[in-house]
């Protein structure tokens, strides 16, 4: 999927929302601006000290583009800074894991190609604050997080 700077800014940009729809993600702020079959646009709002555990899409490719402030990355592995202005790839089934230590908030745009099920991943996990069931329902989404002192996960709990 090649997408241009401009297409990313414009996205990042626009006012409307999918449905007006707004989610809280675990503490962050996910609003959607573009679904379709292809793929799935959300802005992204994360506050100072939030983060996303490391987790793998076995049946996507994610990118990231960091619009204000800044990341630190853990991609397979290795720790990565990531800074306003760059893309960042995340092949599917590439383990990978986003932190907020720069005591700012941060501004992002995320796509994923295809969309699958993460659309109604957000929807089902939106308010939702127990750790525990939120990884159980990303499962069944086909996104595993990776469970502490444990190896990434490619497949459901107990599989």
């Amino acid at each position: 999927m090649t997408v241009e700077t401009k297409e990313i800014k414009r996205i990042a940009k626009s006012t409307e929302r999918v449905g007006g729809m707004v989610w809280n993600i675990m503490g962050q702020i996910y609003i959607p601006r573009k679904v379709d079959q292809d793929s799935f646009w959300w802005a992204a709002i994360m506050p100072t000290e939030s983060f996303v555990p490391p987790h793998v899409h076995t049946n996507q490719d994610k990118f990231l583009y960091i619009t204000d402030g800044e990341l630190d990355l853990l991609l397979d592995g290795k720790e990565v800074h990531a800074a306003a202005g760059k893309v960042f790839s995340f092949p599917r089934n590439s383990n990978h894991g986003l932190f907020n230590n720069s005591g700012k908030t941060v501004k992002a745009v995320y796509w994923v190609n295809p969309t699958n099920r993460l659309f109604d991943l957000f929807k089902a996990i939106h308010n939702v604050a127990d750790t525990g069931k939120v990884v159980r329902i990303c499962d069944t989404h086909d996104i595993h997080f990776q469970l502490p002192g444990q190896k990434a996960r490619y497949g459901r709990l107990g599989q």
